[in-house]
């Protein structure tokens, strides 16, 4: 599925069930899935003991929450990073530390 089409359905699912979110409610839930993620890390790692959920579901939880913040401001995904790509193939990574 291309980004584009993602941005479509996260649309459509929110139109379909009249979904109403303001644009930090957008983020308060990117904020709270990410908490989730983060959790899941830590007891994948041994940092935390607790039950593993799949990565995977969350990174689309989140995918979907980013979609739908798009969708808020009207932002082309798709665009957008197909721009930073073209940016990016210049740029050394600045998480790169040099010693």
């Amino acid at each position: 599925m291309k980004i584009s089409e993602a941005q479509i359905f996260v649309k459509d699912f929110i139109n379909k069930y009249n979904i109403k979110k303001s644009p930090l409610a957008s983020l308060a839930g990117i904020m709270e899935e990410l908490s989730e993620l983060a959790s899941i890390i830590l007891i994948k790692e041994g940092f935390k003991k607790g039950h593993i959920k799949s990565i995977g579901y969350m990174l689309a939880e989140i995918l979907f929450e980013l979609l739908e913040l798009a969708e808020d401001y009207d932002i082309n995904l798709e665009e957008e990073f197909r721009n930073a790509i073209e940016i990016w193939k210049g740029q050394e990574p600045k998480w790169i530390g040099k010693e």
